[in-house]
């Protein structure tokens, strides 16, 4: 019996040994457990002390400011970039492609669409849609910009869609083109209109490109441009004016010839073609004899005019004396009128009429018009007799002569019957 509760102790003794160590075991691996949680509670939660203060928060709009500091920095597209800037901002174009929308670039060797923005261009490719472009030997396809070359002159550089219109060297300073540009390019599918200034007419024009129209109003119209044009034009001054109608005159007349603004007019009086040596218009001719008078005007650079020509004659008529009559005898014989024409030209009588409250007592021989050779006179032609029965009295009439050009010469004619 003594032996049987010994053995329970020992066997109790036992079970508490191996006990022990599992429990010795348990408390490391929870200690370093709760070692690692105050370690990550230092990191989020550093101990503060009382006297200090805490850091005030990230103002949210800081990284903003640092972005406006690079906004302001110009920019650097690369040949393997596309860049697209807006008004204010600055390029520097290294090979890239910039599509410009009112920033300034400058372009080394890229290609720039340039939609209202300012562009110099160092020998790159240059698509100016309206922008301004200082073009320093590039290529620039100008559509409606203003193009500042340096290296080649506007005609030279490769514009595309636009080409020059030149004019031949003879008249470069009349002719007056209206729809070029500042250059004097065309852009294709527009027309443009040449004109001379007033005073002046285009014979003739003709263009080594494009199609030329002849507008009513002397003009010509140059449109469908494939290339660039030369323009040779064949340009005459308007014929002078003379105020004075041709004709036949009884007095002496004033000339006043007028032509185009700027031209020089030059004229003879007999009858031969007037140039540079001729007589010098500079005032009203005073015309006393019959003369043929031709006149041209000569402007600068253009054609001489066509030839204007009038002739003037200055006749002298002379009224017959009718002798007196007596009543119940037959009357006297026609008498006739004298008309004679000292010129060079030839005098042309339109008409003769007899007007009067005693006209109906004369009678003409004839009352149609006849010419007058120059130097010649003429009393056999037109006559006038009285009529036959008057009673005694005073009779009168008048004769008219009607002249080329409009002008008339009155005759008073008397008869006394006894």
């Amino acid at each position: 019996m003594k032996i049987s509760k010994w053995l329970s102790i020992l066997l109790v003794l036992t079970l508490l040994l191996c006990l022990l160590p599992a429990a010795a075991l348990a408390d490391p691996a929870n200690s370093k457990e709760d070692e690692e949680q105050a370690e990550t509670a230092d990191e989020t939660e550093p101990p503060v002390a009382e006297d200090e203060e805490l850091p005030a928060e990230e103002d949210a709009d800081a990284p903003a400011a640092e972005e406006d500091e690079d906004k302001d920095a110009p920019l650097v597209n690369e040949a393997d970039q596309v860049c697209y800037p807006l008004e204010g901002e600055t390029v520097y174009n290294n090979g890239g492609t910039v599509y410009n929308n009112g920033a300034l670039v400058y372009n080394n060797g890229g290609i720039v669409y340039a939609n209202s923005g300012t562009v110099y261009n160092n020998g790159g490719i240059v698509y100016a849609n309206g922008g301004v472009v200082y073009n320093n030997g590039g290529t620039v396809y100008r559509n409606s910009a203003t193009v500042y070359t340096f290296a080649d002159d506007v005609q030279q550089s490769r514009v595309y869609g636009a080409f020059h219109v030149a004019t031949a060297e003879d008249y470069s300073a009349i002719a007056e083109i209206e729809g070029l540009d500042e250059n004097d390019m065309l852009l294709e599918g527009q027309c443009c209109t040449i004109r001379v200034p007033e005073g002046l007419i285009l014979r003739s024009v003709e263009a080594d490109a494009g199609t030329l129209t002849e507008n009513e109003d002397g003009s010509w119209t140059l449109e469908a441009l494939d290339a660039d044009a030369t323009l040779t034009l064949e340009v005459q001054a308007e014929a002078p004016v003379f105020d004075l109608a041709e004709g036949c005159y009884a007095e002496a007349q004033t000339l006043t010839i007028t032509g185009p603004e700027g031209a020089a007019l030059y004229y003879t009086l007999d009858g031969s073609a007037p140039d540079e040596e001729s007589l010098l218009y500079e005032e009203p001719i005073q015309l006393t004899e019959g003369c043929t008078v031709r006149a041209a005007a000569l402007f600068p650079g253009a054609e001489p005019s066509e030839i204007t020509e009038a002739a003037y004659a200055f006749v002298t008529i002379t009224a017959p004396e009718i002798p007196d009559g007596t009543q119940g005898e037959e009357p006297p014989e026609a008498v006739a009128f004298t008309v004679e024409n000292p010129g060079k030209t030839p005098a042309v009588i339109e008409s003769v009429s007899l007007s009067g409250k005693s006209a109906s007592y004369f009678s003409l021989s004839t009352e149609e018009g006849a010419t007058l050779k120059a130097g010649k006179s003429d009393s056999k032609t037109w006559t006038l007799q009285p009529a036959a029965d008057l009673t005694r009295g005073n009779y009168k009439a008048i004769v008219v002569f009607t002249l080329a050009g409009g002008q008339t010469v009155q005759l008073e004619v008397r008869y006394k019957v006894k």
